[in-house]
């Protein structure tokens, strides 16, 4: 074989021999695209909240065989701080938790009942819920669902023309369900957007009057919407 074959057979064999063993033998450079860390969701947790309330509320007033009925809606500002626990089985996570809440949610009536006037300012002072939840986990974020029991303060001052000035604060249980989506944004902090519904059911009072037994019964529906912030211990 002369010199002149041996130099192209060499062209041809040094891409595949002698560069692939050169680049072999550089230093690999990481990848700048590194996956971000998968959350885990198990663990306790504890955190503070704060949102808004509307709690459509109705009473029926019941007096000398006169009986008057009305409607209002409480309004205000929530707040409050939660704790609770998660347990991730594989895409589930399940969990339990409890809060606990100021509220300035309240309303002032003025009108017509049982034929005479009056003022009624009803006001819901706080509220709590301890509850079971549900979610799926999508890495980083969690929707979920949530239900369970309630219980709260609800205050009523009324004025009755002619009748009398009447005042009553009822602890009253309730029974909750809502749902919401949480994103794990930092190493064990976590944001929520969370909706809640309370029922209180039928609240009675009565008060002795000089026309005899006055009967309220007030029932309150509450929707609470609010945003918080979780430490995972």
């Amino acid at each position: 074989m002369n010199l002149r074959n041996l130099l192209l057979i060499g062209a041809i064999l040094c891409p595949f021999g002698i560069g692939s063993a050169f680049a072999a033998d550089l230093p690999v450079k990481a990848s700048p695209l590194t996956p971000a860390p998968v959350a885990t969701w198990t663990g306790f947790y504890a955190g503070v909240n704060v949102g808004y309330g509307w709690a459509d509320a109705s009473w029926t007033d019941t007096l000398a065989g006169l009986t008057g009925s009305g409607s209002e809606t409480l309004k205000g500002v929530i707040g409050g701080g939660q704790i609770g626990y998660n347990w991730q089985t594989g895409a589930f996570v399940l969990g339990i938790e409890a809060d606990i809440q100021g509220s300035g949610q309240s309303n002032t009536t003025n009108g017509t009942s049982l034929g005479v006037a009056f003022t009624d300012t009803d006001k819901i002072t706080y509220f709590g819920t301890v509850r079971g939840r549900l979610g799926v986990a999508m890495n980083n974020w969690m929707p979920f669902i949530t239900g369970g029991w309630g219980y709260g303060q609800f205050k009523t001052d009324a004025t009755y023309t002619g009748i009398g000035t009447f005042t009553s604060t009822n602890s009253h249980s309730a029974w909750v369900v809502g749902g919401g989506v949480e994103w794990m944004f930092a190493p064990r902090w976590s944001a929520k957007l969370e909706y809640l519904y309370l029922d209180t059911g039928n609240i009675n009072n009565s008060y002795a009057t000089g026309l005899g037994t006055l009967t309220v019964t007030e029932r309150a529906k509450d929707n609470i919407i609010r945003v918080g912030l979780n430490y995972h211990f």
